[in-house]
C-alpha cells in the first residue's frame, strides 16, 4: 500500500511540475487573465475526479464482490484496481466542464494537461509493473510506445503547437487516438483471439474513444483549413 501511494504522489508531483513549466508565462493564459493558481486548482480537481472514474471503470470491467462494499470501493490501495481508460475519461469530463464554466481556451488547456500526462505515463507504468509484477509482452510494448510518444511530443509536436503551427487541441486528440490504439494493441498481444477481444468491455470503450477522436481530428483539420482559406 505504501509503495502504491508513493507512485501516485511521484506521478502527481511530476505532472504538476510539467504543467507549471507549460503554463508559466504562457501568452494566451496571460491574455485571458488565467492565473497559475486556477490552472493548479483545475489540476487537483481533475485528478481527484479521474481517480474516482478510474476506480468505477475498473469495477465495471472487473466486477468482484469485494468492490461492491463501501470499504472495498474506497480502499483501493488494499483492494487494488484502477482503469487508465476511466481516468482519462474522467479527466476529459472534468476539464471540459471546468473550461466551459470558466470560459478558458479549451484547446490550449487540454494540450497542457495532455503533455503533462504524457510526461508521467512511463513513470506510472513502471510503478505499476513493480507493484503488480504484471510484466507482460503487451505491457512492455505499451511502455516502449509511451516513451516514444513522450520524446516525439516534447521534441516535435509541442514546439509546433506553441508556435501555432498546429491548432490548439490537436495534441490532445492525437494522444487519445494513440492511447486507444496502444491499449487495444497491448490487449490483443496479451490476450489473442477475436472472442476475448470483443467480450472485453474496456476494448469496446477504447474503440468508441478511437472513432470519436478520429472524428474530432478531422473536424479540427477542416476548421484549420477553413481558417487558412479565409485568411488568404
Amino acid at each position: 500500500m505504501q509503495f502504491f501511494f508513493i507512485v501516485l504522489v511521484i506521478c502527481l508531483v511530476l505532472f504538476l511540475f510539467r504543467l507549471y513549466h507549460l503554463a508559466n508565462d504562457d501568452y494566451m493564459l496571460i491574455k485571458r487573465n488565467i492565473t497559475l493558481e486556477e490552472v493548479f486548482n483545475l489540476a487537483i480537481i481533475s485528478s481527484l475526479i479521474s481517480l474516482g472514474f478510474a476506480r468505477v471503470f475498473y469495477i465495471v470491467f472487473h466486477p468482484e464482490p469485494v468492490f461492491f462494499t463501501p470499504l472495498g470501493f474506497l480502499l483501493f490501495p488494499y483492494f487494488p484496481g484502477l482503469s487508465m481508460t476511466g481516468a482519462i475519461f474522467g479527466g476529459i469530463l472534468s476539464l471540459l466542464a471546468y473550461v466551459r464554466f470558466k470560459k478558458f481556451p479549451a484547446g490550449r488547456i487540454f494540450d497542457f494537461y495532455t503533455i503533462s500526462l504524457i510526461f508521467v505515463l512511463p513513470v506510472g507504468l513502471i510503478g505499476y509493473f513493480l507493484l503488480s509484477k504484471d510484466i507482460t509482452i503487451g505491457n512492455t510494448v505499451k511502455l516502449a510506445m509511451y516513451v516514444v510518444i513522450l520524446i516525439f511530443s516534447n521534441i516535435y509536436l509541442y514546439p509546433k503547437a506553441r508556435a501555432l503551427e498546429i491548432k490548439d487541441g490537436t495534441l490532445s486528440v492525437l494522444f487519445l487516438i494513440f492511447f486507444s490504439l496502444i491499449s487495444l494493441l497491448g490487449s490483443a498481444i496479451d490476450n489473442p483471439g477475436i472472442k476475448y477481444f470483443l467480450s472485453h468491455k474496456e476494448n469496446l470503450v477504447l474503440i468508441i474513444i478511437l472513432i470519436t477522436s478520429i472524428g474530432l481530428l478531422l473536424k479540427l483539420e477542416l476548421i484549420g483549413r477553413a481558417f487558412i482559406k479565409d485568411g488568404k
